[in-house]
């Protein structure tokens, strides 16, 4: 008998749930649009991809591994008939890879209007990358960071154009101290939360008057691959889909960030189920930020004419 009231209740959680969840409900046609979107092959990141190609944008999936980027750009070429949807590979723990990322994108594209910093890590890998720096947090901070910077002029050129960056309410418990050495994976993931909201934050302000609007998010606790590395698959299959957003719903205010009019003139804003959220002291603190931005221009070793 309490197996059955057990089941009753966690039907009752995943229908509030349902309810509460934001929803993107803007009806924007995207065409002409040129959207990248990191980490566009599973996850949020795909069906954030599938919708965009959807409304007729043209879609770069910026992913690590080929095969199962090429598969993730020709699933959406046959689900939406949208031909305008490649694969470009994108390794964000190597700067390399990011640089020859962003000149390979600028030899073949002409504008930019919409870069979704979707990509991430869990925090579990502690070892070091051919740059010297903790993989998860080169992944999650470093590596975006250094890709927003280097596509800017470009952003910049497109105008009016977004920068989307998908970060989490575990910002909250973040610390920017000591970056760089290895950590307990959840502490390395908040902090690179805490990097990529005060990172958007200080982004906005610079580029505040030039056209091109930095919001953050969190696409709330969603249900992906991600976890499987962290969380025991038994215990995944009932307690996160009771508890976890799908990834259909994990997209919504990564979209709704993208495509609504509501956002043409926000900037600097932190969302959560296509909403303002709230944002954490920390991530509030501008000195905090400028210090960061300096912090993070030395690691990925920026060239002053790249500076913003």
């Amino acid at each position: 008998m309490w197996f059955f009231w057990l089941l009753i209740a966690l039907v009752v959680i995943k229908t509030y749930n349902k309810i509460t969840n934001g929803k993107c409900y803007a009806d924007n046609v995207m065409s002409g649009k040129v959207v990248i979107v990191t980490g566009g092959n599973s996850g949020i990141g795909y069906e954030t991809a599938l919708e965009l190609a959807r409304r007729g944008a043209k879609v770069i999936l910026g992913c690590r591994d080929e095969k199962r980027g090429q598969k993730a750009a020709d699933s959406i070429v046959k689900k939406t008939k949208n031909r305008s949807v490649r694969y470009m590979h994108l390794d964000l723990s190597s700067f390399a890879s990011i640089r020859k990322f962003v000149e390979d994108f600028k030899s073949s594209e002409a504008k930019l209007d919409i870069l979704i910093n979707n990509a991430g890590a869990s925090g579990v890998h502690r070892d070091r990358t051919e740059d010297g720096l903790i993989r998860d947090m080169q992944v999650n901070y470093f590596g975006p960071f250094l890709l927003t910077v280097l596509l800017t002029p470009l952003l910049k050129k497109s105008a009016p154009s977004r920068v989307i960056i998908v970060t989490s309410t575990l910002h909250r418990f973040g610390n920017i101290s000591d970056l760089n050495n290895p950590h307990s994976f959840i502490r390395t993931y908040c902090d690179s939360k805490l990097c990529n909201i005060l990172f958007s934050n200080e982004l906005a302000r610079r580029l505040e008057n030039t056209g091109v609007s930095v919001n953050s998010l969190h696409p709330g606790h969603v249900n992906t691959s991600f976890y499987k590395a962290t969380i025991l698959e038994k215990l995944r299959t009932m307690i996160f889909y009771t508890f976890f957003k799908n990834p259909v719903e994990g997209a919504q205010t990564s979209l709704y960030l993208a495509i609504s009019d509501d956002c043409d003139e926000t900037s600097g804003g932190y969302f959560v189920d296509c909403k303002p959220g709230y944002m954490g002291m920390k991530a509030r603190n501008e000195d905090l930020a400028a210090k960061l931005w300096d912090l993070s221009e030395q690691m990925v070793g920026l060239k002053p004419e790249e500076t913003i």
